[in-house]
């Protein structure tokens, strides 16, 4: 009689460990892809420069081809000391900018919050932000408003 009992014992601990390895290789996958989108965008307002009309194509044509949620962004006006510059239209990213250049003016950073996706079947949507900084961009204009 002990026998059905073990095996269903068994039984339960493998299947606990299926779904332990299933959520953790689900959650490195999100990650991977959230941090590849933005790399992908700080990618592209360094190629360009700062966050301008060229970046912002080159932004949603690599999400396009990303697969990237096409859900709203939820923005704060300031995110880890940077104050916001752009929302995305089409997908779900928000651009920072860093008031405070380090050289006087000289040179200026972007900050590039993107989310973290996992849709699990009991607790739902779960969004857990990716944050990145670009490297210091050179200003070649003397525009104040940067």
């Amino acid at each position: 009689m002990n026998s059905p009992i073990g095996h269903t014992f068994i039984y339960n601990i493998v299947i606990l460990f299926v779904i332990i390895v299933f959520a953790f290789i689900s959650g490195t996958l999100s990650y991977y892809k959230a941090f590849k989108v933005n790399n992908r965008i700080v990618h592209a307002i360094e190629k360009f420069e700062g966050y301008n009309p060229f970046s912002k194509e080159e932004i949603e044509t690599v999400l396009g081809n990303l697969g990237y949620s096409l859900q709203s962004a939820n923005c704060r006006e300031e995110y880890k000391g940077m104050h916001l510059v752009s929302i995305g239209e089409n997908y779900r990213y928000c651009i920072y900018i860093d008031p405070e250049n380090p050289k006087s003016g000289e040179y200026y950073n972007y900050g590039v919050l993107t989310y973290m996706n996992l849709d699990l079947p009991v607790i739902n949507m779960i969004n857990i932000p990716i944050f990145t900084r670009t490297n210091l961009i050179y200003k070649f204009t003397r525009d104040e408003s940067l």
